[in-house]
């Protein structure tokens, strides 16, 4: 299943599988977690003040 902003999709062709998988790579290749993702949104914070 994907949400999207109005609808429901039920995506079962590996095709499109695939896209997704393509598409949702980049930003998991991006995330940080643990100390780093506490500095960067300490770093975040720091700025608006």
């Amino acid at each position: 299943m994907v949400e999207t902003l109005t609808a429901e999709t039920k995506v079962t062709q590996p095709r499109e599988l695939a896209d997704y998988a393509k598409v949702f790579a980049g930003p998991a290749e991006m995330a940080v977690y643990g100390d780093a993702a506490r500095a960067l949104v300490r770093a975040a914070i720091d700025a608006l003040e």
